[in-house]
């Protein structure tokens, strides 16, 4: 056994899911993959490409399939040429590694290399249509797009860019077919869903939620970390970390660090670590805001109403509640409980602030660079979520010592130069704002989420 196959994920892995995922293949469709945040959705997409889990659940039809990974974070541009660009290079990537035909590998590499001219890129959907008549209907190949980390294309994408999948879809049929995987479901990502609904329909039929691990994963996992830092965990500690984490992909790696090095009381001291709370963190904030509430009250204990049930179900299906024989239900993982207590009971659409680390989370997106200042106008805002606050109000809290010096005030100018720069970092578009609105003659406020009356 080389080093490389000591690592490799056996055939069993994810069983469940692939099936799914290769049934739907199978028959000709399209799926979604949902997953929240580090539970493994790209390891997942690049496990399918393997030859012998194609072979293994294909069996003779393998022969006859393509599959293209496509990594969004590889695009040029965030935008519709960028994702079209990107599919018509991966295909040219997929092809040289299966070998394909050269005279049918130049013919494609010589429209990617129009696809990418300044003269003739606005020709890349035409470009990219040819390139899969050459796969499917000369080479006779059934094509899947891998399409990983899709949510931001989803939420920014122009209408235009979705009709384009559809109608190459459309096109080619059952012999083109799209896995995407996401934190949400397409149709929570988009604020207008009519505007991607022809593609989103292409999927939302077929969605596969990808939890936790099973208990056959976690184990292995562990084995492979342990190989990897030539040390092994004894029995006991690896059940205690199973239950610690509820076998959640990246918790389950930040417990075997810490269960290396002080295994004693492993829950507790989980909960207190740093690296356990960013990655809780990446989890929560996988989550709406309603999902999140109900966490809360889970968390908590409390009682749940039964407006929130239909969102503990969807918790349920993404494996973060578990159901004991008394439909009890309760977190998946006692360290991200923890995590969960912390956190408050109103919390935002689309903005979440960790006061903590002085860090501004837009839809899961961190925001790095915010100024001391800036982020000190954004902290009040929240504060004030949905109330009007007035220059006045805003010049006092953000420059009190020029406001006490001579009474002067500050000019609203400076009030607005800052404001300008916080829109520039959180808003989609700036010159458009949906989160900081100017109120004419009164001042600013935050919307999103709950309100509190003005």
């Amino acid at each position: 056994m080389t080093d490389q196959t000591k690592f490799d994920l056996p055939l069993s892995f994810r069983s469940n899911e692939v099936k799914s995922i290769m049934d739907c293949i199978m028959a000709g469709d399209s799926c979604s993959i949902v997953g929240i945040g580090s539970v493994g959705k790209s390891n997942l997409l690049r496990f399918l490409q393997r030859e012998d889990i194609r072979q293994a659940q294909l069996g003779d039809e393998a022969e006859h399939y393509l599959f293209v990974y496509v990594d969004t974070n590889k695009m040029l541009k965030p935008n519709t040429w960028g994702l079209l660009e990107l599919m018509l290079h991966q295909v040219l990537i997929a092809l040289e590694n299966q070998q394909a035909d050269e005279t049918k590998i130049q013919a494609i590499d010589d429209l990617h290399q129009r696809a990418t001219d300044p003269d003739t890129r606005f020709l890349t959907l035409r470009y990219l249509d040819r390139a899969l008549g050459i796969v499917c209907n000369q080479l006779g190949l059934r094509l899947v797009f891998l399409i990983d980390e899709f949510d931001e294309l989803c939420r920014t994408m122009s209408p235009r860019g979705f009709a384009a999948l559809r109608a190459l879809r459309d096109e080619f049929k059952y012999r083109l077919m799209y896995v995407v995987t996401t934190r949400l479901e397409l149709k929570r990502l988009r604020d207008n869903i009519s505007e991607i609904e022809a593609f989103e329909e292409l999927l939302s039929s077929y969605t596969v939620w990808l939890g936790p691990y099973s208990d056959e994963d976690a184990r292995f996992m562990l084995g492979r970390v342990g190989a990897r830092h030539e040390t092994f965990l004894d029995d006991k500690t690896i059940e205690q970390i199973l239950t610690a984490t509820g076998r959640h992909p990246g918790l389950l790696r930040e417990a075997y660090q810490v269960a290396r090095q002080q295994p004693v009381d492993l829950i507790k001291t989980l909960a207190g670590r740093p690296s356990v709370q960013d990655e809780s963190q990446r989890i929560w904030l996988s989550l709406t805001p309603d999902e999140q509430q109900a966490m809360v009250n889970l968390a908590n204990d409390a009682v749940v109403p039964p407006e929130q049930q239909e969102f503990v179900d969807r918790l349920h299906d993404k494996g973060l509640v578990s159901r004991s024989e008394t439909k009890k239900s309760r977190l998946f993982s006692p360290a991200f409980a923890e995590y969960v207590k912390q956190q408050p009971f109103i919390v935002g659409a689309h903005i979440n602030i960790d006061h903590k680390r002085h860090t501004v989370f837009v839809q899961g997106r961190q925001i790095n660079s915010l100024t001391p200042l800036e982020f000190k106008l954004m902290a009040y805002l929240e504060k004030k979520r949905g109330q009007v606050c007035s220059r006045d109000e805003l010049a006092e809290h953000l420059y009190p010592e020029d406001m006490a010096y001579d009474g002067s005030g500050v000019s609203d100018t400076r009030l607005d130069s800052v404001v300008k720069r916080l829109r520039k970092q959180i808003e989609p578009n700036s010159q458009e704002p949906r989160y900081i609105l100017t109120v004419r003659g009164a001042g600013f406020r935050l919307v999103d989420g709950p309100e509190t009356d003005a």
